[in-house]
């Protein structure tokens, strides 16, 4: 759900688009990578092929969208009064929302602000038998959640986490935003892993920190289900990563900083907003501590305990110190984080740990959609007081930091186009609003073509 309104002139009427090939038009479509190796194949319906002296390749498509639940819209009407009414009834969106989808045919289909009364019914109105993974969001009055939709003809599902940000005691992990954590094994060739996550973050404006601290904990949580081995030199290697979902943040922010660039320096930001803060020092600083050391999460976004690993065994949520909901019923006791002193063990070492003042990961995160800072070139994902980008689809061409080199035998995914966004522009002179007789929800789904390549060794 975006939580501002567009003030339009006068309402625009949408006509119903007479079949599926109308999202296919030049606001949407499908945008392909010059520089991709495998860009040839693009389009073909061949899902996996190998020869004697080729690595083994898998293509597929994974779609991301936040379909905003019907709950949050009738509970937020007043976002939504220059709309066309007919665009905003549940069985209006579900229609636009089935077609859209069945239209772009993902093979994996991640969601967020799927209404857990509507899971049953989503799923019905798919072109595929998907197998699902779902997780509300933790809190009572909450309604609905993340999902994590796989062609089981496909795909066999390894393991899967379920995220919970919720900490008790934790200043910065207080609200009730979840993401789901997938590992799947390839059916034809079950050696092959590929890893999936989708997210749906806080989507106050003024509270980046717990953005930045739903990060950490969420890379802490990659890193010890995608993990895959370590090279000579000790530098982990994971298992191929898609990370998508509604962030409820911007390009070029401290938390999309710390994805894309596998840095951030953030104790010299504004304490909520991770804005620089300003030489004279009016703006109270983070400081070097972030997380509190009791939730065992260093500032290289791991679990501590999971520092030093053998093999490539997938290391069980028991091995945390994270409070779940399930999983944790022994941890619910764990003492006051935020007050927890480090005083007992203030070596240097630990203060490295736990106190630098800075994050680190060691993912080697790309972003399949390209972010420009002039709004000529921008473009949109939702409307929230502007047109913005706030959704993301990050991939992992690499398994490790380390080998960055396409020339490697272990080079990872390759992008072979996206499903395009509307530029700022297009938003605000064509489109106008969202949802519309066209588009079923808030905010614009987006999609990558990949192709998965295993050198044979």
């Amino acid at each position: 759900m975006n939580n501002s309104s567009k003030k339009l002139g006068p309402k625009t009427v949408f006509t119903q688009c007479p079949d599926q090939k109308g999202y296919l038009n030049n606001w949407r479509r499908w945008q392909w990578e010059a520089n991709s190796v495998n860009n040839q194949s693009k389009g073909s319906a061949k899902k996996s092929s190998q020869s004697n002296d080729q690595p083994y390749h898998f293509e597929f498509i994974l779609m991301s969208y936040n379909i905003l639940a019907q709950d949050l819209l009738e509970g937020h009407a007043q976002l939504y009064t220059e709309h066309d009414p007919r665009a905003l009834p549940w069985n209006q969106r579900y229609g636009r929302l089935m077609a859209e989808i069945n239209t772009i045919q993902p093979d994996i289909l991640c969601v967020q602000e799927l209404q857990q009364n509507h899971v049953d019914h989503f799923r019905k109105g798919l072109s595929y038998n998907y197998g699902m993974l779902y997780k509300k969001r933790t809190g009572g009055e909450k309604t609905d959640g993340c999902a994590v939709l796989y062609r089981q003809d496909l795909l066999d599902l390894i393991t899967h986490h379920e995220v919970e940000y919720f900490q008790p005691n934790v200043n910065k992990l207080n609200r009730e935003n979840v993401a789901i954590i997938a590992k799947f094994a390839l059916k034809n060739n079950p050696l092959v892993k590929l890893v999936v996550s989708t997210t749906h973050l806080l989507y106050n404006p003024r509270r980046q920190d717990i953005r930045l601290a739903q990060i950490q904990v969420l890379l802490a949580e990659l890193d010890r289900l995608a993990f895959c081995g370590t090279l000579p030199n000790g530098t982990p290697q994971y298992d191929p990563v898609i990370l998508c979902g509604d962030f409820n943040l911007q390009p070029f922010t401290a938390p999309y900083e710390l994805l894309t660039k596998g840095f951030l320096r953030y104790d010299r930001l504004a304490s909520r907003t991770l804005h620089r803060a300003d030489s004279n020092g009016h703006v109270e600083q983070t400081g070097k501590l972030f997380l509190p050391p009791a939730l065992g999460i260093t500032d290289n976004c791991q679990h501590d305990n999971l520092r030093v690993r053998e093999g490539a065994q997938t290391s069980t949520f028991d091995m945390t110190r994270l409070y779940h909901s399930i999983h944790s019923a022994t941890k619910s006791n764990r003492k006051d984080s935020e007050s927890e002193s480090c005083t007992a063990e203030s070596s240097a070492n630990y203060r490295r740990q736990f106190s630098s003042g800075s994050l680190g990961h060691r993912f080697a995160f790309e972003s399949a959609y390209t972010h420009h800072m002039s709004e000529q070139n921008r473009r949109a994902t939702t409307y929230q007081d502007d047109w913005i980008t706030v959704d993301y689809l990050f991939y992992t061409p690499y398994r490790s930091v380390a080998e960055c080199s396409r020339h490697l035998p272990n080079w990872n995914l390759d992008l072979l186009g996206t499903y395009m966004l509307p530029t700022v522009q297009m938003c605000g002179f064509e489109i106008e609003s969202i949802p519309n007789m066209l588009y079923g929800s808030d905010h614009f789904s987006l999609a990558g073509r990949f192709v998965l390549s295993i050198p044979k060794n």
